[in-house]
């Protein structure tokens, strides 16, 4: 029965992905960053750096969500390219896009694009069966390794599973 559940994540993952690709943008343009991690290796590096970032920052919730994916075949990167629309619409919280730029600011246009898709992926692993969680920690992690090939301004991992006990659910922090 493992290897049928496995293979059935397999392909609803490749799906989700499909799914995050074809997810509404802002005017037609592309910001968002797909990286699919299921290669173990690649997986030890990113939960090694999320408890990195708990010893340097204090912030166990890093390293509590590493423990939490350890057991995680797929794990949906969704991040979003530095890009500024140049539309001056104040939403990333400055006057100009100019001014987003020079005070190192992301364009709020790309990061929402980003957001969409992330929704639209959990909506359909949810409506799969596949448990899953938006982790702000996966992506920081995945910045820091430098797993994106693209600069990017943000992202988030979705980390995916299809066992009787959803691992996302009841998390405790064990550092």
């Amino acid at each position: 029965m493992k290897e049928i559940v496995k293979g059935a994540l397999e392909t609803i993952t490749k799906l989700l992905i499909v799914d995050a690709i074809t997810a509404p943008k802002s005017v037609g343009r592309d910001d968002v960053v797909i990286e699919l991690v299921e290669s173990s290796d690649l997986k030890k590096r990113l939960f090694s750096k999320m408890a990195e970032i708990t010893e340097r920052t204090g912030l166990t919730f890093y390293k509590r969500d590493a423990l939490n994916c350890e057991s995680v075949d797929f794990i949906i990167m969704i991040g979003f390219k530095l890009f500024y629309h140049r539309f001056d619409c104040g939403f990333c919280g400055f006057s100009s896009c100019n001014e987003c730029i020079e005070k190192g600011g992301v364009c709020a246009v790309s990061a929402t694009d980003a957001g969409i898709a992330i929704g639209s992926v959990v909506k359909l692993a949810s409506i799969f069966g596949v448990d899953n969680r938006i982790m702000i920690s996966l992506g920081q992690a995945a910045k820091e390794i430098g797993l994106f090939k693209e600069k990017i301004g943000g992202a988030y991992g979705i980390p995916l599973s299809a066992t009787t006990k959803n691992p996302f659910f009841d998390r405790k922090i064990k550092v």
